[in-house]
């Protein structure tokens, strides 16, 4: 799309044609064209590569998905822009009585752009990440690295804008003799927000690199019976629990420790400062001093190490770190075989039906029953199956 934006031509009157009259009376026509400009407004005039289009789906205007007299008269509409402001394209894979409307493609034509904001009067605004760029440069001095980590990442809060965000975040610097953890610094700058910095600790420790970060200590809950055999490791709380009360019965004779799963298997797990051990079950207090000092000793362990969790690649992932961390850890067979026998009865879901569609297959483990068994079940069928189900 064109650098220059038709809103601002010299003679704008004179160039754009009026605004429908029906217009304001078709809400789901409005909402296609409002939908249009805010994938524009997402992206710099650097980053367009051309004009954006969206496909006509029931989400998007359902009065057209009712196939009565107001969704022709609704595709009648949008037809009437087309070659003015859009460009209508229909799906030539759409069944054979099925309206033209159906899966159509609407893209906004180059020019369509200044019209539509004049209909709806929407001035460009200025794109985030360039208003981010702008307020990072304003405040490079702040930042160790003038700001360079920090333009990079471009970090949003509702109802502030850039300027405000990035003053915020070289009010950090204020912090560097308090040792204070990373939520408590992002709660005291950010306006109460404790979360906002928790995928941001490499650009606060590039930006602030003289700023004393206190570890927050990964909570860690075992039980742990008079005598046990081997250490199971369980992704999820309510399997859990569940393992508490003896199900399944495989669990007997076994440790039980929870960590909320990735957060059980983090770098500093297994420092005194960097994990906080809650123990339950009627072990005596020697049998949790021979636990602890295997566990804070950071040595093998003397007894079998498993882990169970979701059969999904995030599960495997937490196996693939488990094993980093604690040696020679093996998916649990007891807790898996159930699951990859339902996964292959058809009974797991796919990715976008649990919102997973993001896991990344973490390859090969080191655990053979995982990398020759369970990964390549799910690599073949697609699925997964959460260990809740058993």
């Amino acid at each position: 799309m064109s650098g220059r934006d038709s809103c601002n031509s010299n003679n704008p009157a004179a160039a754009l044609p009026p605004r429908p009259q029906w217009l304001a009376d078709e809400p789901e026509v409005l909402a296609v064209l409002h939908v249009l400009l805010d994938m524009l407004d997402k992206k710099s005039l650097s980053e367009r590569a051309r004009p954006p289009g969206i496909r006509l789906e029931p989400k998007l205007v359902p009065k057209l998905f009712r196939h009565d007299e107001a969704a022709d008269r609704s595709w009648k509409l949008l037809q009437d822009l087309e070659g003015q402001v859009l460009e209508i394209r229909s799906d030539r894979k759409r069944a054979p009585f099925d309206p033209p409307y159906v899966n159509a493609m609407l893209r906004l034509l180059e020019a369509g752009e200044g019209i539509c904001r004049a209909w709806l009067d929407r001035p460009r605004q200025q794109p985030y990440r360039d208003e981010w760029a702008s307020a990072v440069a304003a405040r490079a001095e702040h930042f160790a690295d003038r700001g360079q980590c920090l333009r990079q990442r471009p970090l949003r809060v509702a109802q502030r804008s850039a300027a405000e965000v990035v003053a915020a975040f070289a009010g950090l610097s204020r912090y560097k003799d308090s040792n204070l953890t990373l939520r408590q610094l992002s709660a005291r700058c950010f306006w109460g927000l404790s979360k906002l910095l928790d995928a941001r600790a490499d650009v606060v420790a590039r930006s602030f690199p003289e700023l004393q970060i206190a570890p927050r200590p990964v909570l860690v809950h075992a039980h742990l019976p008079p005598k046990f055999s081997g250490v199971l490791f369980i992704e999820n709380q309510d399997s859990y629990v569940q393992a508490l009360g003896g199900q399944p019965a495989a669990v007997q004779g076994l440790a039980l420790v929870y960590g909320a799963g990735f957060r059980g298997s983090a770098e500093r797990v297994r420092a005194a400062a960097g994990v906080s051990l809650h123990y339950h079950g009627p072990a005596s207090t020697t049998v949790q001093a021979r636990f602890e000092g295997w566990w804070l000793g950071e040595q093998a362990a003397p007894w079998p190490v498993w882990f169970w969790g979701d059969l999904d690649y995030s599960g495997m992932a937490i196996l693939k770190v488990l094993r980093q961390r604690f040696g020679h850890v093996q998916a649990w067979q007891p807790g898996y075989a159930p699951l990859l026998q339902l996964l292959r009865d058809g009974e797991g879901h796919s990715p976008d039906a649990a919102d997973k569609t993001e896991q990344i297959d973490p390859g090969s483990t080191g655990c053979r029953f995982a990398d020759e068994e369970l990964l390549p079940a799910i690599r073949r069928l697609g699925c997964f199956v959460d260990q809740e189900i058993v």
